[in-house]
């Protein structure tokens, strides 16, 4: 039976980020450390705190995933979830959420696959979203039809939890530290807003099969133009200066 979006929301306001800004989400998708982190011993700079007394800090909403039954990733529920339920609160609370990005991962591990909305708010905004998340019928849809085996909501500690840095790999210097949430969340944007204009199409198929057809069609784009549409333009940014770049036999980043 198809779905509507959370709260009745019927518009498709997508906040698309910059195009080049795209290419890090997909270097980092399913590859990357999502584990609360601060930079080596500085404090990076705090972002306006929007009108709220509290200062933003950090929270992740986790959805740990079923693998379908002959153990393959169901990695299209990623999509579905972003689109159909989070999306609506990203529009909802846009002016009060400064910062947020997704995070894929599927290694074969305890955790196994695993989609987080990563962002930064003040309390009283982090708590309503989180309300409203929880009550989203189609989360509670997806965990009685066992495609979701837990929802979390992980917060980091409250010295840390402020810093919008916080989030970043320390193995960067602390500049790329303090810019990089910016980065990721056009990138995240601009992906969302891909999986929503693809699911539009097709509108017309059960929600399952709706959003195994959209990454089909996602990963198509990725693969005929993500050199590019994400990288040239990248590179373009930087000046085509030289990157280090670790190849494998087969070009996944």
């Amino acid at each position: 039976m198809p779905m509507g979006k959370t709260d009745g929301s019927t518009s498709r306001r997508r906040r698309v980020g910059v195009v080049i800004m795209a290419a890090l989400l997909l270097v980092t998708l399913g590859a990357c450390s999502t584990s609360p982190v601060n930079g080596p011993g500085e404090a990076a700079k705090s972002l306006p705190e929007l009108g709220n007394s509290a200062p933003a800090e950090w929270r992740y909403a986790r959805f740990r995933l079923q693998p379908a039954p002959d153990g393959e990733v169901n990695s299209y529920l990623d999509g579905l979830i972003a689109d159909r339920i989070l999306e609506p609160l990203i529009v909802r609370y846009a002016d009060e959420v400064p910062l947020w990005r997704f995070h894929r991962r599927w290694p074969d591990d305890a955790t196994g696959h695993q989609f987080s909305f990563i962002f930064f708010a003040a309390p009283a905004v982090g708590d309503a979203l989180i309300a409203r998340l929880e009550r989203a019928p189609l989360l509670q849809r997806l965990k009685s039809d066992g495609d979701l085996i837990e929802f979390r909501v992980d917060r980091l500690a409250p010295e840390r939890a402020s810093d919008p840095a916080a989030t970043s790999d320390t193995a960067w210097p602390i500049e790329i530290q303090r810019e990089w949430p910016k980065f990721i969340m056009g990138a995240s944007s601009m992906w969302l807003g891909l999986v929503g204009t693809e699911a539009d199409k097709r509108a017309d198929l059960e929600i399952h099969q709706r959003y195994q057809a959209v990454e089909v069609a996602v990963d198509e784009m990725w693969f005929k133009h993500g050199n590019h549409a994400f990288f040239h333009h990248l590179s373009a940014l930087f000046g085509y200066k030289p990157v280090r770049v670790i190849r494998r036999d087969v070009m996944t980043f």
